[in-house]
């Protein structure tokens, strides 16, 4: 516990960008109509104090400053494009490690000035080339067709595709990559764990303890307590896990690898779908759920034997995406030789600038079945960052289980 509490200590720092959207450009938006969505992120990342909150993740920093680092060989007199630039920092080290030219693009005209700013303050004036536009956006006047030595960026989120940045790499590649060119991060992997947290369901269904009130000001709202389980199902528990509460450690999770240079179209990245099997695990359990999160390889031929990773794991130096836990619709039980497999379905959203997620969960010894979703990885309970409801609840009699007198019962649709 020493050590979620000193990752809490450090991911409070980081806090502003973990909260808000983690995309800087819009992706896709004339496609797709997010227009509004992408007003949002602009003038969220228009905001000097949610790019500190960025800058301060130095597990973040350091990843990508040992991927250019390793990469001096194709950088050294080469154009770079980074996309989504925000404050300019992977811009910065791209330069600073020899980068002839770099185009910065950003969709946020406020940050833009800020990234010209700072190049310009750092003496590279001539160098970096701020382009105060959504990638889309860009033409083949503003940057040539396949001029592009090297794409660097980092558009992930939470489970790595949450606001949909694969799609916008894949179409920067399509469109300004030369033949043979670099892309960092090169891959990524996608790895789940079940864990037993009976504390969890709990918790969640105590959120809900103000539905419970029969003389709210002489009416009954239990008759919507439902939705507000069915909603709490929708969304995704963002967290600072402890390896220890995993059934299978970081290091022997299971994954979907995800090759981030090979696709040609965007569109690939619609619907991303897999399935895992899940080693033996040390014990016996009631699984309440799956927790999720990725590691991107700065990967290619100058990499050498030990790429840099820029890891979200469990254990793993704190970062702003933190950990996801999808719950399960009802508990699954497993013994510890059980055979256990998970399939994971993310589609795009059509309605929001995100993916849905669909996991199923099956115990192959005993042929039961649990579910989580769908769930939008845009809507976020960041529950490491909860604070007390300041609003009037239930009297404080109602038992912290939500008044299950400790059974662990699913929440129910």
């Amino acid at each position: 516990m020493a050590i979620a509490a000193a990752r809490l200590s450090r991911l409070q720092l980081l806090r502003p960008a973990l909260l808000g959207p983690r995309c800087a450009l819009g992706v896709l938006a004339c496609r797709r109509g997010f227009a509004s969505r992408i007003d949002g992120y602009m003038a969220y990342y228009g905001k000097l104090k949610n790019q500190e909150g960025m800058l301060r993740d130095a597990a973040r920093n350091e990843a990508y400053r040992a991927g250019f680092e390793a990469a001096v060989p194709r950088l050294k007199g080469a154009t770079v494009m980074d996309i989504g630039t925000g404050s300019g920092i992977l811009a910065l080290l791209a330069a600073k490690y020899g980068a002839a030219k770099v185009y910065a693009i950003e969709g946020s005209p406020e940050i833009a000035r800020v990234a010209s700013r700072l190049a310009r303050a750092n003496g590279y004036v001539g160098v970096i080339e701020v382009v105060p536009k959504h990638l889309e956006e860009v033409t083949h006047e503003d940057i040539p067709k396949g001029s592009v030595d090297i794409i660097v960026s980092e558009l992930f989120s939470h489970f790595l595709v949450g606001e949909v940045g694969l799609q916008v790499v894949t179409l920067a590649k399509e469109r300004f990559l030369r033949p043979g060119g670099l892309i960092l991060p090169e891959a990524a992997w996608l790895k789940l764990s079940p864990f037993e947290d009976p504390a969890l369901g709990a918790e969640l269904r105590s959120r809900h303890k103000f539905w419970q009130q029969q003389d709210f000001m002489g009416f009954d709202l239990t008759s919507v307590l439902p939705i507000a389980e069915e909603q709490q199902l929708k969304e995704m528990v963002l967290d600072i896990v402890d390896p220890d509460e995993l059934l299978i450690s970081p290091e022997e999770a299971p994954g979907e690898y995800l090759d981030l240079v090979a696709p040609d179209d965007p569109e690939v990245w619609r619907k991303i779908e897999f399935e895992v099997k899940f080693p033996s695990r040390k014990r016996d359990a009631l699984i309440d759920g799956l927790c999720g999160w990725w590691d991107a390889i700065f990967s290619g031929d100058c990499m050498g034997d030990k790429p840099p990773v820029l890891s979200t794991a469990p254990g793993a130096p704190p970062t702003v995406w933190a950990q996801c836990r999808f719950l399960l619709d009802k508990p699954l039980r497993a013994a510890a030789t059980d055979k256990l497999s998970a399939k994971c379905v993310l589609q795009t959203h059509k309605q929001r600038e995100s993916y849905s997620a669909r996991f199923e969960l099956r115990n192959e010894s005993t042929n039961k079945v649990a579910r989580v979703g769908p769930i939008e990885l845009s809507n976020v309970y960041a529950r490491h960052f909860a604070k007390s409801n300041s609003f009037p609840i239930v009297d404080e009699g109602v038992a912290a289980d939500g008044g299950t007198g400790g059974r662990r019962d699913p929440l129910r649709l």
